[in-house]
């Protein structure tokens, strides 16, 4: 009978070194969703950033829109505030005559010149909130240099 467990391998022959080589590839067969929850966040964050842009578009609008309003009633007070000046210059004038000619009172140039100069402070402060406002709607519309 031979006797196989004394052979080379197991006997006194000699003995082979085995080496082993192991190389893990991990390959995900399911993710847990993660890639499809990353691109609806995605999304989300576009859409988010284009109704910011939106909203930034529409203030824009709106500034403009009120600034322009703006503006058009600053010119339109200007325009009063000058005819009011200019009227109240003429009170004046005929005031001062009448007082010459001696059918008026001081009392009436003195009243007339009161009124005539809060009119040309109107006017003053009218002209000043016209420039405000052409400047505020050159700002709002990007022409201001």
């Amino acid at each position: 009978m031979h006797n196989e467990t004394s052979g080379t391998f197991f006997g006194k022959g000699d003995w082979f070194t085995i080496s082993n080589v192991s190389l893990n590839i991990a390959v995900p067969i399911f993710n847990g969703f993660s890639t499809k929850a990353k691109i609806q966040q995605a999304r989300l964050e576009l859409e988010k950033s284009e109704n910011q842009i939106e909203a930034l578009k529409l203030s824009i609008d709106n500034e403009v829109a009120i600034a322009k309003n703006n503006f058009r009633s600053a010119i339109a007070t200007m325009d009063f505030q000058k005819k009011n000046m200019e009227l109240a210059e003429k009170v004046y004038q005929q005031t001062k005559k009448k007082y010459e000619m001696g059918t008026g009172s001081q009392m009436e140039i003195n009243t007339a010149q009161t009124d005539m100069k809060a009119a040309q402070t109107n006017y003053i402060t009218a002209l000043y909130d016209a420039i405000i406002a052409k400047v505020d709607f050159m700002k709002a519309t990007g022409k201001l240099k």
